[in-house]
């Protein structure tokens, strides 16, 4: 867990390093920028919590690394397996709590993603990605199918959510006052 932590401290300074680079003469909208990094620790908290623990190993056998794989393709059979239900639980509305920012950042940040196809299928290549890195690169995770569907359809809630409150924010007058 700490190598874990020393990583993600390593990625957010040098990510503030390159953030005051990269604005230093420039205008900057504060609020955009506070969604930009809100983002950048939303990612790496995934990062965090789909990866660990973090044991690495190259894929295919490189350099003697492991050979076999396991991806999940049995929709609910790893839920239905469980004998916890609060452990079921966990697992599933864990899952689409995960992608509920992810739906809600991405059409706030990116002009060209304010389509719900497009929050579909970048939702589900994220999760895709998440997946099969677990499966190829992790000694101790695998990739699931309902991982993917819950993944995906908590991009679906936030982009419902993100709906929401731009409806909302149309409705409230703007009070101007007089100078």
């Amino acid at each position: 867990m700490w190598s874990g932590l020393i990583i993600l401290g390593i990625f957010s300074i040098l990510w503030i390093m390159y953030r005051n680079k990269r604005y230093k003469k420039k205008y900057v909208d504060s609020s955009r920028e506070l969604v930009v990094n809100l983002f950048f620790v939303y990612l790496l908290s995934v990062i965090f919590l789909t990866m660990q623990p973090f044991h690495w190993n190259l894929p295919f056998g490189i350099w003697g690394g492991k050979t076999t794989y396991h991806f999940d393709f049995h929709l609910f059979y790893e839920l239905k397996n469980m004998s916890n239900t609060k452990l079921q639980m966990l697992y599933s509305v864990g899952n689409v709590a995960l992608f509920i920012p992810f739906g809600l950042f991405v059409p706030l940040l990116f002009q060209h993603c304010q389509r719900l196809w497009m929050i579909v299928l970048l939702g589900f290549a994220s999760s895709l990605t998440i997946e099969l890195i677990q499966t190829f690169f992790t000694m101790t995770r695998r990739g699931t199918l309902d991982d993917l569907v819950f993944n995906t359809s908590g991009a679906v809630i936030g982009y419902s959510l993100y709906i929401v409150a731009k409806m909302v924010i149309k409705k409230i007058p703007v009070i101007h006052t007089a100078e």
